[in-house]
């Protein structure tokens, strides 16, 4: 996509739109090891400062905890860029497997907005497992960034307490902390020409 990128901000959320509804997201990789209820995206000598995203994981109607849940997230960097490799993977990646009370931590930097646009700082969730098919979540952004509009705030006031846009807090030791819940579908939300993997069944 990379030869659109010229495109104004709101032509461009459109482009985005469409190509993410036609071909879904990006690749979703199987972890490469063991995984536990604490990820880790950027290890402590990524620049950047320190960002520690805590979640729980909701069955479908929003109350019941999902365990054994695999929660993969990337990001960008402290430049706001990705550097995906060859598979379209962000180099900042890694997974979380929720606990018996559907908890996971992921540790991690503040990702930076893309340079020269106008789409707030995120981290983009991928779920599957426990009885669920591989999703993709909202993905969470942070309160008080400038660069967040009136829909971005008004669609996460929306999904109540499964809300994406939330509270940042810094710690006396300069580490930022986050939370947010995520609630399950029964079904995937990957369009029909991207389900061979078996993952999404």
């Amino acid at each position: 996509m990379t030869a659109f990128r010229w495109l104004p901000s709101v032509v461009w959320l459109l482009f985005a739109s469409i190509v993410a509804a036609e071909s879904g997201p990006p690749p979703t990789p199987l972890p490469s090891g063991e995984v536990t209820s604490t990820g880790i995206i950027a290890t402590s000598s990524e620049p950047g400062e320190r960002l520690i995203v805590t979640g729980q994981v909701f069955a479908p109607d929003g109350v019941t905890p999902a365990p054994d849940v695999i929660v993969y997230a990337y990001q960008t960097d402290a430049a706001g860029l990705y550097h995906n490799d060859a598979s379209g993977i962000a180099r900042l990646h890694g997974w979380a497997k929720t606990d018996a009370t559907g908890h996971f931590e992921f540790r991690t930097i503040r990702p930076s907005p893309y340079p020269n646009r106008s789409i707030p700082a995120h981290i983009h969730f991928h779920a599957w497992g426990g009885g669920y098919p591989l999703q993709w979540t909202e993905d969470l952004k942070f309160a008080g960034d400038p660069l967040l509009s009136p829909r971005d705030l008004a669609d996460s006031e929306a999904l109540g307490d499964f809300r994406n846009v939330r509270t940042v807090d810094r710690e006396p030791n300069g580490v930022w902390r986050c939370s947010i819940r995520f609630r399950l579908r029964k079904q995937t939300n990957y369009p029909a020409q991207s389900r061979d993997d078996p993952r999404m069944r």
